[in-house]
């Protein structure tokens, strides 16, 4: 790690960060998650690969491990397609700042839904509406740090560490219901490289890992990809809120 690095670090401390040094909360973990998430907003586009493993539980075995490959390109605040391979389908989710297509690639039928212009407010709205999880949505949101310090009970920098090659800032942490672990590449850009979230609340404690790789910055993106074009054959069908499906 470099010295210039915490130099920076410490002269840059704000008032919420030393307020929260008195609640267990390492300001200098902070600041990493700070600068990863101000970088990250300034982007006008990117892509990554996420993969992820995840628990689901089955009341004969326990804990069933499942895994999923991800491909996210975002094109500025208005654009993302997202395609997945794995145990929950291969599928794709294009938007192009008007409208919302999910595509399941193994049953061949689509739905489409309007959606702000927003890409944050889309990915608000078909969480909160029809359940859609996008892959490393999280790291999007401009107010990220302030959710983790709203409800961590802990937030520390555990040291450094080395994950598919990359040096990384491992940052850990706990709330209520969780504990969660961040791995951030000690580079220029510092981009997430590894998230692990185990959750305490329920039976067994579940884990949800992910890795993020492959990253590309401000890649050149035709609108053309956004642009949902429904292959021969597919159909057509509604998506449904989870209001009507309660």
């Amino acid at each position: 790690m470099k010295k210039g690095f915490f130099f920076i670090i410490l002269v840059c401390l704000s008032s919420r960060q030393l307020n929260a040094q008195t609640s267990g909360i390492d300001t200098v973990a902070v600041s990493i998650l700070d600068r990863m998430s101000a970088i990250i907003g300034e982007l006008n586009s990117c892509s990554a690969t996420v993969k992820t493993n995840y628990d689901v539980s089955s009341q004969a075995l326990g804990l069933i491990k499942h895994a999923d490959e991800e491909h996210i390109y975002v094109g500025g605040h208005d654009k993302l397609l997202v395609t997945s391979e794995g145990d929950k389908g291969n599928k794709q989710m294009l938007y192009n700042g008007k409208t919302l297509t999910y595509y399941s690639v193994d049953k061949n039928h689509y739905a489409q839904v309007s959606a702000p212009s927003s890409l944050i407010d889309m990915i608000d709205g078909m969480n909160k509406n029809y359940g859609l999880i996008f892959p490393a949505a999280d790291f999007l949101y401009p107010g990220f740090v302030d959710d983790i310090l709203a409800e961590a009970s802990s937030l520390v920098l555990l040291g450094m560490t080395r994950v598919d090659g990359k040096n990384c800032f491992h940052i850990a942490g706990a709330a209520k219901d969780k504990t969660f672990q961040f791995w951030i590449a000690d580079d220029p850009f510092h981009l997430p490289v590894k998230l692990v979230i185990v959750y305490t609340d329920k039976p067994m404690n579940p884990q949800y890992e992910a890795v993020y790789c492959d990253w590309q910055i401000n890649p050149r993106l035709p609108a053309g990809i956004f642009e949902f074009i429904a292959p021969p054959n597919a159909k057509k069908i509604k998506m449904h809120p989870l209001s009507a499906k309660k």
